[in-house]
């Protein structure tokens, strides 16, 4: 007992020349979710088929816990560590099935890092961190604090691909080396560069992947007066080594073998905002992302580029605020092993759908919407309910962003109400 009480006493001392602050955010929601209009049909078995309608309680997808530490070095100048943590369902650490161990996504799995901050300098950090996909929070303010499912992200943010392939542009990449600059008269930007794996390069002469290492590099300027903002982020993620089987809607491809590949992800993201003194708020986004395989499977090639327009509109009064998007994601262009995406049709039938009848050069796009409302019971509480739908066309399936549907089917459109409270602390 006397231990305990020396060591309670001594704990303090260990951090008296730091500072301690513990914080997070708990966001649970309930929605209902379902996913209909699939290509083809339903059929007895079969892999396309419709997501039915069912209930969930979830988290919002944003619930964490942070610990942060600093410390003054004088001249304003200070050091800094970060760990945070996803909480509630976001870390799962419950058991979803009889019989199976609970999983957990344990500690520091969302920004965690350590780096110096400097008034003249900026901030500098090494760890895990977010790249790319975040930038344009501020031009769409309404999902973060209510629904991550209610955000453009739904589309900006993958390419639909039907493939059981499927990047993400963008995310919390660990490895991460990252600058951010002080403000200079409304302008700042982040420089960041990342070795997402800490595995080897494949040793294995001939093979598209012998000695490459995935990695990544990002910029995002940005510029902020008044009402006004106006942001850019450009992101590079090469060399990311694959080899799997893929398929379209339960269909090997490519002769049904794996396929040993290497792939590159571009994009470009722009957006600006006005907010006017009368609460009501316009923006515009454009995103431009490409992605493309380099394989020695001969047809297997891919070059994948899409372009998705949105327009978010915000209006705030007193403690409401009323939100809306609506994003359009176009056709996809580039080619397939050599052949141009019109002239690229399904190798296979998909459900009732015929082989060969469908053109990924006009069956590739999406149409996003959403509506949402807040009130703010308090600065730390609020109260929200959202509606989202995506309406995909044939060959693809593009899906809210986090708190996705989870259908797989391709040409289904996922559609959820959802309501919540959220609490930050």
């Amino acid at each position: 007992m006397a231990a305990a009480i020396a060591a309670a006493f001594a704990a303090p001392a260990a951090i008296a020349q730091s500072t301690l602050t513990i914080g997070g955010t708990v966001n649970i929601m309930y929605d209902y979710v379902k996913a209909g209009g699939n290509t083809g049909g339903d059929v007895a078995g079969g892999a396309n088929n419709s997501l039915k309608a069912h209930d969930r309680v979830r988290d919002g997808a944003l619930s964490n816990i942070h610990f942060s530490v600093t410390e003054d070095l004088g001249g304003g100048n200070s050091a800094f560590v970060q760990v945070e943590s996803a909480v509630i369902q976001n870390s799962d650490t419950r058991s979803n099935v009889v019989g199976s161990a609970a999983v957990t996504g344990g500690w520091g799995n969302r920004n965690s890092a350590i780096g110096v901050r400097s008034k003249a300098a900026g901030r500098f950090l090494i760890g895990v961190w977010d790249l790319h996909y975040n930038e344009l929070y501020a031009i769409e303010p309404g999902h973060p604090i209510t629904n991550t499912a209610a955000g453009m992200l739904a589309l900006m943010n993958n390419f639909g691909s039907g493939f059981s392939l499927s990047p993400v542009i963008g995310t919390r990449y660990g490895n991460i080396i990252r600058w951010d600059s002080p403000v200079w008269g409304g302008f700042s930007i982040t420089a960041a560069y990342a070795r997402p794996t800490d595995s080897a390069p494949v040793n294995s002469p001939g093979d598209v992947r012998d000695g490459k290492n995935n990695r990544a590099w990002g910029i995002a300027p940005r510029f902020e007066s008044g009402g006004l903002q106006v942001r850019y982020s450009y992101l590079q993620d090469k060399d990311i080594a694959t080899n799997a089987t893929i398929s379209l809607a339960g269909t090997p491809m490519f002769g049904g073998g794996a396929v040993a590949a290497i792939s590159k992800i571009t994009g470009n993201r722009l957006g600006a905002r006005y907010k006017f003194g009368n609460g009501f708020g316009v923006g515009l986004v454009w995103d431009s992302s490409k992605w493309s395989t380099s394989t020695n499977t001969a047809g297997a090639q891919m070059d994948v580029k899409r372009d998705v327009w949105s327009l978010p509109l915000t209006f705030e009064t007193g403690n409401h605020l009323l939100f809306g998007t609506y994003a359009q994601a176009n056709d996809w262009s580039g080619s397939l092993g050599g052949t141009s995406w019109s002239a690229t049709t399904n190798p296979a039938a998909i459900g009732g759908t015929a082989a060969g009848s469908l053109s990924f050069g006009s069956e590739t796009g999406a149409k996003f919407y959403s509506l949402g409302y807040s009130y703010r019971l308090s600065k730390r509480t609020n109260v929200h309910a959202t509606y989202q739908k995506i309406r995909n066309e044939a060959l693809v399936r593009y899906d809210f962003y986090l708190n996705s549907s989870g259908s797989t089917a391709v040409g289904a459109d996922p559609e959820s109400w959802a309501f919540g409270i959220r609490h930050t602390f």
